[in-house]
């Protein structure tokens, strides 16, 4: 998942550098949400760890 993030923001900026800019905003936007949301599901998700 964190490989898309980076893939993403990776798109982002290469559509902002050839002046897409109403694109890149929108991958961006889809960037920064998956991020809340891996971050959240980080957070909030007890781990199993059994010794």
């Amino acid at each position: 998942m964190i490989s898309l993030l980076f893939a993403l923001m990776t798109v982002a900026i290469l559509l902002a550098w050839r002046d897409r800019w109403r694109l890149s905003f929108f991958v961006f936007g889809i960037t920064l949400v998956l991020s809340i949301y891996w971050l959240d599901f980080h957070a909030t998700t007890p781990l199993t760890i059994r010794l």
